[in-house]
């Protein structure tokens, strides 16, 4: 068996608060992706998954997609919209550390 190439999958979670006195609060999950580039070193992005435990004013979203959808519709038509809320609250959520950490993760596995 030859490896052509290999890839580490880290699922990392955060809580964000968002809106006017953080009326909305969920949890965001990201995966940090280690990879091997064809120049010989390692790359790492992260890629939004999922957004989940959606509380409005302390009251729990029913979950699956299909609750989320209409909630965000009800916010919407009140003016407010979650998904640019959402957007702003990621940015920057996953630091260049931790990034930096699973790239060194799998720098470590690549020396095994």
């Amino acid at each position: 068996m030859k490896i052509r190439s290999k890839t580490l999958l880290v699922t990392v979670v955060n809580e964000i608060k968002i809106g006017k006195n953080d009326a909305i609060e969920a949890t965001v999950e990201h995966q940090i992706i280690a990879y091997d580039k064809k120049d010989g070193s390692a790359g790492v992005d992260t890629e939004f998954l999922d957004i989940y435990d959606v509380k409005f004013l302390g009251m729990p979203i029913d979950t699956g997609y299909e609750a989320y959808k209409r909630f965000k519709k009800q916010m919407l038509e009140l003016g407010i919209n979650v998904d640019e809320l959402v957007e702003e609250a990621q940015k920057g959520i996953v630091s260049n550390k931790e990034e930096f950490d699973v790239k060194k993760m799998f720098a470590n596995l690549n020396n095994k």
